[in-house]
C-alpha cells in the first residue's frame, strides 16, 4: 500500500513538473490607445495627407499606424517620412522613421506601420517630417 502511494506521489509530482502544472499565472496583456486630438488628427505635409491615425501601446511597445494619400496629381518620390512624436509640452519624446516605398502614385494611398519600445500612451502629439 505504502509502495503505491509513493509511485503515485512521484508520478503526480513529475506529471506536475514537466507540464508546470498550470500553476504559472498568464501575464495580462496591458493595452493603451492614445486618443489624443493632436496624437490622431489628419495632417497634411507637402501634399500628402496622413489620415486614420492610431497610436496602440501594448506591453511597452507602441505601434503607430497611418494612411498616407498622396493628393497631388503627380507621382511623390520620397525617401522616408519622420515621424516626431511629442509629449504634451512640446517636447520631443522620440523620432520614428516610417517607410511607404520610394514613390507613391498620384490619389494613391498606403500605410506607415512604425513600432518603438517606448511607451507613448501618454504621448501629446505627431508631427512628421518628408526625408526626399
Amino acid at each position: 500500500m505504502k509502495k503505491t502511494i509513493i509511485m503515485s506521489l512521484a508520478i503526480l509530482l513529475t506529471v506536475g513538473i514537466v507540464t508546470g502544472c498550470g500553476c504559472k499565472k498568464k501575464e495580462k496583456e496591458e493595452i493603451k490607445v492614445n486618443t489624443n486630438k493632436d496624437v490622431i488628427k489628419d495632417q497634411e505635409v507637402d501634399g500628402i495627407k496622413m489620415t486614420n491615425t492610431s497610436m496602440v501601446t501594448t506591453n511597452g511597445l507602441t505601434k503607430l499606424v497611418t494612411s498616407v494619400t498622396n493628393s497631388t496629381s503627380t507621382d511623390y518620390k520620397l525617401d522616408e517620412y519622420i515621424i516626431i512624436i511629442k509629449d504634451k509640452d512640446g517636447k520631443e519624446i522620440v523620432r520614428i522613421p516610417g517607410y511607404v516605398g520610394d514613390t507613391i502614385k498620384a490619389g494613391e494611398t498606403r500605410t506607415i506601420n512604425s513600432s518603438v519600445d517606448i511607451d507613448l500612451s501618454n504621448a501629446g502629439s505627431i508631427e512628421y517630417e518628408v526625408k526626399k
